[in-house]
């Protein structure tokens, strides 16, 4: 069963950052980078770390790039399985 972190419609201002809270509770409270998939067949490295009010941040230039050219996406990112050592997500592209 896969645990999820949080989702969002990927807006412009989230270029920039994207300021969540962890629901899953599984991310760390010191900064890491997240190695993240969609599909395994492609991969990114996303900066993260704790902020103010018990949220997390993700920023960095690979997340500038991967939100880009999916404004108003709804992505899903998932806490890490059992064994592995990257996380899921799932990105639904809309109009």
């Amino acid at each position: 069963m896969e645990v999820i972190i949080n989702e969002v419609v990927l807006e412009a201002r989230h270029v920039q950052r994207w300021k969540f809270h962890d629901r899953s509770r599984t991310l760390p409270r010191v900064p890491i980078v997240l190695t993240v998939t969609e599909d395994e067949n492609q991969w990114w490295r996303f900066e993260c770390c704790l902020i103010e009010g018990g949220m997390h941040c993700i920023r960095c230039t690979e997340w500038s790039g991967f939100v880009g050219p999916r404004i108003n996406a709804r992505l899903t990112l998932y806490a890490q399985q059992d064994g592995e050592n990257f996380h899921r997500m799932k990105v639904i592209m809309r109009d």
